[in-house]
């Protein structure tokens, strides 16, 4: 009866905290802005972080939930054009973050584990945004304003995909994610002992 309760407590708990970090991470979203040296298209912002608290405290699964609702909300209060790409493209770098960064901090049960997920988050999140954008972000953004692949890449200073994937997306994505790494490090320790009692090893 008292597991019962502890879970049912926890449901709630989990009901309730989920929704509330992709609130959260919505008005981060806001919080947007360029890097220098970097395609204009790619902004650096911080909403990634709620989901990987959301990740930590209830499973990757979790993490990923509050980054489709965050996009949700971006789509439906700020995105102008309509087109649901770059949300796309955002719940998959946040996903592929997420998921590496949360697995491995479970495997490996304590800080080394967790700085080992972020690090291998960020490159997998860089190698996943580099294949989604050279065979499906890019080509779609070509097809949908209507625009010859050469007149979208010239928009950006590149002469082909592969070169604005190498030189502009795979770049941006491992500077993201040292970042994220960088805010999230300190915050999971601060939450470690909350979320696993081996966590602080």
């Amino acid at each position: 009866m008292k597991e019962t309760a502890l879970h049912s407590t926890r449901s709630t708990q989990k009901l309730v905290t989920i929704p509330m970090l992709a609130a959260v991470a919505f008005i981060l979203q806001y919080l947007e802005f360029p890097i220098p040296l970097m395609p204009s298209f790619l902004k650096l912002d911080f909403s990634t972080l709620p989901a990987l608290i959301g990740g930590l405290m209830y499973g990757p699964v979790a993490g990923i939930i509050v980054e489709v609702l965050k996009n949700a909300l971006h789509m439906l209060f700020k995105n102008t054009d309509g087109l649901l790409i770059g949300e796309l493209a955002n719940v998959v770098a946040g996903a592929s973050f997420i998921v590496a960064a949360v697995s491995m901090q479970r495997l490996g049960q304590g800080k080394k584990g967790f700085l080992t997920g972020l690090a291998l988050g960020t490159l997998l999140m860089s190698a996943v945004m580099a294949l989604a954008n050279a065979f499906f972000l890019l080509p779609a953004y070509a097809v949908l304003y209507q625009m010859p692949m050469d007149q979208l890449l010239s928009t950006f200073g590149a002469d082909s995909v592969w070169s604005l994937v190498l030189y502009g997306i795979v770049p941006f994505n491992i500077f993201k994610g040292a970042m994220l790494s960088l805010v999230a490090y300190p915050v999971y320790v601060k939450l470690a002992s909350r979320l696993n009692p081996r966590a602080t090893n």
